[in-house]
């Protein structure tokens, strides 16, 4: 009897560790034969925004590459931690991805007083897309340049307001880096919650200027309803050429632009990762995209994941002190 219950046992634990091993093969699947089915990428926002159009055009590239559907899902809330949540708990086996700007994944943890999630822990794949920051007025606003800007703002500063598409994000760190650097004091923060309703404010002269993607500012611009100042990439935007970017308006150093990127889950295999990199890369050189890219104000940026990773942790370090120095309080 006692023989038995032994044969049973090494049985019984020979089977539990087949089911192991099976279980840790599939959520840790080899690049040759990724995918095997279908991909969910998470967007943290409504559909319709900057980062649901980004996703859905990459998202049919990969799938004409990889010959499996990108499905996309908007789990919106929380400033884009609720969706980061959902993939940083999902299995790592490359099959739920997330593809957000920069705030959720740099800024959530420093303003918010809690979140479910580590942004550090989630495996970068790809940069989507970089858009520089810039600096929207009405049309009518009376400077017509950094400085004539500038010498209005802070001889006005008690009528000036400034607009955000919320507290901490980049556009409200944008304007105090702005702000920092040419010497501007007094103007209010009016925070709103999104970037559309913080340009309407602009539009209706609720607040008086607005710092954010360009790719939001765009469309008012070609009506003719607002003008960009100046814009926050290295060099001038194909989009806006004859628009100086705010070293050129001798701001050195005052680089301002955020990203679009793709993470996965921790502990997602490096070899998941990249060709996941590699796919991303190589749709980034489709022409149409690059066509897109530049009707929305868009650059491309192709990275290998260590640089990626690189780059998101520079960032973090940089609108930490920002936010901290701004004694920006948490929500």
């Amino acid at each position: 009897m006692s023989a038995n219950r032994s044969i049973v046992k090494t049985i019984a634990t020979t089977a539990l560790l087949a089911a192991s091993l099976s279980s840790q093969a599939q959520a840790q699947p080899d690049a040759e034969g990724y995918p095997r089915r279908n991909v969910s990428i998470t967007v943290p926002y409504q559909p319709g925004g900057i980062a649901d159009s980004i996703t859905r055009k990459i998202g049919e590239k990969l799938h004409q590459r990889m010959n499996r559907a990108m499905i996309v899902e908007n789990r919106p809330g929380a400033s884009g931690s609720i969706g980061s949540t959902f993939v940083y708990r999902a299995q790592p086996d490359g099959y739920t991805l997330l593809s957000s700007p920069s705030s959720p994944i740099i800024v959530n943890q420093f303003i918010q007083k809690s979140i479910a999630y580590e942004p550090e822990k989630l495996r970068s794949i790809a940069l989507l897309a970089v858009a520089p920051l810039v600096l929207t007025v009405r049309a009518d606003f009376p400077a017509r340049d950094m400085k004539e800007f500038v010498s209005y703002v802070n001889a006005n500063a008690e009528k000036i307001g400034y607009a955000s598409n919320g507290i901490g994000g980049n556009a409200h760190i944008g304007a105090l880096l702005l702000m920092k650097a040419a010497g501007i004091t007094g103007p209010v923060h009016i925070p709103y919650n999104g970037a559309s309703p913080a340009l309407l404010a602009v539009l209706s002269g609720d607040a008086q200027f607005y710092i954010d993607s360009m790719s939001s500012a765009l469309p008012f611009v070609r009506e003719g309803k607002m003008r960009i100042l100046a814009v926050g990439s290295k060099e001038r935007s194909s989009s806006l050429p004859d628009v100086p970017t705010f070293e050129e308006a001798g701001y050195k150093g005052l680089v301002l632009t955020t990203w679009f990127g793709l993470f996965a889950p921790p502990n997602t295999t490096s070899a998941v990762v990249e060709k996941l990199n590699q796919s991303v890369n190589e749709a980034l050189q489709d022409q149409d995209i690059v066509n897109q890219y530049a009707e929305l104000g868009l650059q491309v940026a192709r990275m290998t994941p260590n640089q990626m990773e690189a780059t998101v942790a520079a960032d973090r370090a940089r609108w930490r002190a920002a936010i901290e120095e701004a004694n920006i309080p948490g929500n």
